[in-house]
C-alpha cells in the first residue's frame, strides 16, 4: 500500500500570536552571551558566522488506516469505530431499500460498488448573473476599444509544449471563403446545435443511490450499473442532461436500415413531447435573460430559439411535428469519423477486399454521421421536410431539390450539399454519397441487421430496450494491427503474452434498459481488447521515450499547431500572416523550442497565406517524418528521407 498510496505532509500547524518585540525569541538565549565575550576583549577567536538555517522536512504519515473486523480487512483514509458508524438501535445498510434494489441486482459479480447519493446534500447550483444568456447572445462584432494591453500580457506560447486539447481550442477556422455548400451546412448545424443546447438546460435530477458491478463473463468484461431513481421519477438516462427524457422500451428498428459496413451505432428511445416542453421552457428562460442584457434603446421582439424556428418554418412544433415522429432516434458513422475527434487514438485496419464490393467510392460513403428518426405518417413528413428547413435558415435549398425513388424508397437530393431518404419506417439525414449508399444497401438486403458479427454481439441483450450502443470489431483490429506493428519494441514477456491470444475480434455492446426499479446500464468489452489496449498504450510510451524520433515526430506536430494559434492571433492583430520573427518579436512563439526536438522550421508569410516547413535535423536519429501546414491548418507529412513535405502530401494522424 505506500507504493501506491504514499505518505503525505501533516497537516501545517496554525500559527502562532506573534511575540512582542522586548521578548527574547525562543532558542536563541546563546547569542547575547557570544557577543558580550567578544565585547569584553577576551582572546578568543571570533565566533564563525552561523550557517543558515535548514527548513526541516514536514512531519509525515500514511494516507490509509488499516482496521481488522472479524475476518474482513478495512482500509480508510482515517481511523473509525464500527460501533460510532452502527450506534445502537438504527437500522443496517441491508435494509435500506436502495441498497437492497442494487446489491440484489448484482448478487453474484464478482466487485460491487454502491452509492448512496440521497444521503448526500446536493444545493442547487445558482447560475450567474448573464450566464444562462450568455451562450444564447449572438456575439457582439462591433470594433472593440483600443486596450493599454502590452505585448507581454499578450497570449504567447509557454515553455512546455501544449497539449493537443489546448491546441484545438485556438485552432483557426479556414482562411479560405466557404462554398455555398459549406456554407449551407454550417448554417443548419450552428441551427440545430442551438436547439440542441436546450437538452442540458435546468436543474439534473440525480438518482437516488447508484450501484455498479464488474465481472468477467467469458473473454468479456462486464459493467452494469443502476441508477434507482426516486418514485415516478423521470426515466434520464444521462442525469446531467436534464432535458434528455427516455420513452417506451422498444425493439430497435434502425439495424434493419443501416448499410452492413456501419461501425458505430447509437440507437436510443426518447420522449420528444416531454424534450420538446423541458427544452422550450430552458429557451425562454435563456431568451428573457438575454432581453435583459440589451440596451431599452436596441430592443425588438425577444423570441427564443423555437419560437423563432416556428415563425420562420410556419408551422407548430408541438402540434404539427412532433405527432409525426416516433420514438426512436439513431446515429450511425465509421470510426474513421470518430478519430477526427480525437477519439480512440488508433486508426483501424485496412479495409479487406470483401467490404469495398469493386465499388471505388465505398470505402469513404460511411465517413459522415447518419441521423435516423422513426416517422409514423411519412405523407405528413413528406410535406413539413421543406417547411423545416426555412426554420432552419436554408429554405433556399428547396428550389434544387430532386427527387429519386427506388421501390419503396424516397430520396431528395440537395444539388450534393446534403439529402435526405424516406426507408422504411425511418427518415435518413447526411450527406448525399452517404444517403444513397444507405438506401443501395437497403434496397440489396445488405443491412446492418443482416451482419453476422452485429447479431452474435448482441444475443445478451434484453429484447426490449431503452438504447444501445454498437461499435464494430473493427476497432479492435485497429488495436490488433498496432500491436503488431509495434511487437518489434515491445517487452519479450509482453510479446509473447500478447501472441497468445485469440486473433478473433469482438464488438464492444451497451443496453440501456428499465424494469421499474430503475435504469440498468450494462457494457460488455472484449478482454482481448483491453489487453491489447494496454499494450498499444505501453509499446507507443515505450517508443516515444524522450529524445526518440517517434517522440520528435509527436511534438512536432503539436508545435505545427502552435505556429497555426500564432499565425492567426498575429493575423487579427496586424492584418496579414507573420514571418517567424515577427511571432517570436510578438511573444506569440517562442524560437528556444522550437530549436530543441531535432526539426528545422522555415515559415513564409505573406498578407493572406503563410506555409510552413518541418524537416528532420539528422534524418533517422532526430525524426523520419517531415511536415507541412498552411493557413488551412492541416498538417500534412510523410517520410521524404529527410526532405520537405508539401501540400500534396496526405494530412497526418496526431500524436
Amino acid at each position: 500500500l505506500p507504493e501506491i498510496l504514499p505518505p503525505v505532509p501533516d497537516a501545517t500547524p496554525e500559527a502562532k500570536p506573534t511575540e512582542p518585540k522586548d521578548r527574547k525569541p525562543a532558542g536563541l538565549g546563546a547569542q547575547p552571551a557570544q557577543r558580550n565575550e567578544s565585547e569584553a576583549g577576551t582572546n578568543r577567536p571570533a565566533a564563525p558566522k552561523a550557517a543558515p538555517e535548514v527548513t526541516p522536512k514536514p512531519a509525515e504519515h500514511l494516507p490509509f488506516v488499516i482496521t481488522h473486523a472479524g475476518n474482513l480487512v478495512c482500509i480508510s483514509d482515517v481511523s473509525f469505530k464500527f460501533e460510532k458508524l452502527h450506534p445502537a438501535g438504527s437500522k443496517p445498510l441491508t435494509e435500506d431499500q436502495n441498497f437492497r434494489i442494487a446489491h440484489d441486482r448484482f448478487s453474484t459479480e464478482s466487485i460491487f460498488l454502491f452509492f448512496n447519493i440521497a444521503l448526500q446534500e446536493k444545493p442547487k447550483p445558482q447560475p450567474q448573473a448573464g450566464q444562462v444568456a450568455a451562450a444564447n447572445v449572438e456575439p457582439d462584432t462591433r470594433p472593440k476599444p483600443d486596450t493599454d494591453e502590452s505585448p507581454d500580457e499578450m497570449p504567447n506560447a509557454s515553455n512546455q509544449v501544449p497539449s493537443n486539447s489546448q491546441l484545438r481550442v485556438l485552432r483557426p477556422s479556414p482562411t479560405p471563403t466557404p462554398t455555398k455548400e459549406q456554407q449551407v451546412q454550417m448554417a443548419a448545424s450552428a441551427q440545430i446545435g442551438r436547439l440542441l443546447g436546450f437538452v442540458g438546460g435546468g436543474e439534473p435530477e440525480w438518482p437516488e443511490a447508484v450501484g455498479f458491478a464488474l465481472n468477467l463473463d467469458n473473454d468479456q468484461y462486464v459493467v452494469r450499473a443502476i441508477l434507482v431513481e426516486a418514485p415516478n421519477a423521470k426515466i434520464q438516462p444521462l442525469p446531467f442532461l436534464p432535458q434528455l427524457i427516455a420513452g417506451p422500451a422498444f425493439a430497435v428498428g434502425a439495424p434493419s436500415v443501416l448499410p452492413d459496413d456501419a461501425e458505430v451505432f447509437v440507437s436510443a428511445s426518447v420522449d420528444f413531447r416531454q424534450m420538446y416542453e423541458g427544452m422550450k421552457k430552458q429557451a425562454e428562460i435563456a431568451a428573457k435573460a438575454a432581453a435583459k442584457q440589451i440596451p431599452a434603446t436596441e430592443k425588438t421582439e425577444s423570441l427564443d430559439e423555437f419560437a423563432a424556428f416556428e415563425k420562420k418554418a410556419g408551422f407548430k412544433i408541438k402540434e404539427e411535428l412532433l405527432p409525426v415522429l416516433g420514438n426512436e432516434i439513431a446515429v450511425a458513422t465509421s470510426l474513421k469519423s470518430l478519430q477526427g475527434f480525437g477519439m480512440f487514438g488508433v486508426g483501424p485496419p485496412p479495409p479487406s477486399s470483401k467490404s469495398s464490393s469493386g465499388d471505388p467510392d465505398k470505402k469513404a460513403n460511411n465517413a459522415f454521421p447518419i441521423l435516423l428518426i422513426a416517422v409514423k405518417d411519412r405523407d405528413e413528413a413528406r410535406r413539413l421536410m421543406p417547411r423545416v428547413l426555412d426554420g432552419m435558415g436554408i429554405g433556399e435549398v428547396n428550389q434544387i431539390a430532386q427527387v429519386e425513388k427506388r421501390e419503396d424508397t424516397e430520396l431528395v437530393n440537395y444539388g450534393g450539399i446534403f439529402a435526405y431518404a424516406f426507408v422504411g419506417d425511418f427518415i435518413v439525414i447526411s450527406d448525399t454519397k452517404v444517403v444513397r449508399h444507405l438506401v443501395d444497401a437497403y434496397v440489396n438486403h445488405q443491412t446492418l441487421a443482416s451482419n453476422n458479427a452485429f447479431r452474435n454481439s448482441r444475443r445478451w441483450q434484453p429484447r426490449q430496450t431503452i438504447g444501445e450502443i454498437w461499435l464494430s470489431p473493427a476497432l479492435m483490429e485497429g488495436y490488433q494491427d498496432q500491436v503488431r506493428k509495434s511487437s518489434a519494441k515491445m517487452d519479450p514477456a509482453m510479446r509473447d503474452y500478447l501472441l497468445q491470444l485469440s486473433p478473433t475480434a469482438d464488438a464492444i455492446t451497451y443496453a440501456l434498459s428499465n424494469d421499474g426499479l430503475g435504469e440498468l446500464h450494462e457494457l460488455h468489452l472484449p478482454k482481448n481488447l483491453i489487453i491489447a489496449m494496454v499494450a498499444g498504450t505501453s509499446a507507443t510510451m515505450a517508443a516515444m521515450k524522450q529524445g526518440s524520433p517517434e517522440m520528435n515526430e509527436a511534438i512536432t506536430m503539436s508545435l505545427l499547431r502552435m505556429i497555426v494559434s500564432a499565425e492567426a492571433m498575429y493575423r487579427e492583430s496586424e492584418g496579414s500572416y507573420g514571418s517567424l520573427d515577427q511571432l517570436v518579436e510578438k511573444k506569440l512563439v517562442q524560437k528556444e523550442v522550437l530549436d530543441q526536438f531535432g526539426y528545422k522550421f522555415q515559415l513564409n508569410a505573406s498578407a493572406d497565406q503563410y506555409e510552413v516547413t518541418a524537416t528532420p535535423k539528422e534524418y533517422g536519429v532526430t525524426g523520419r517524418r517531415s511536415f507541412f501546414v498552411d493557413q488551412s491548418a492541416v498538417i500534412r507529412g510523410d517520410d521524404h528521407g529527410g526532405g520537405p513535405a508539401g501540400a500534396s502530401d496526405n494530412p497526418v494522424n496526431g500524436p
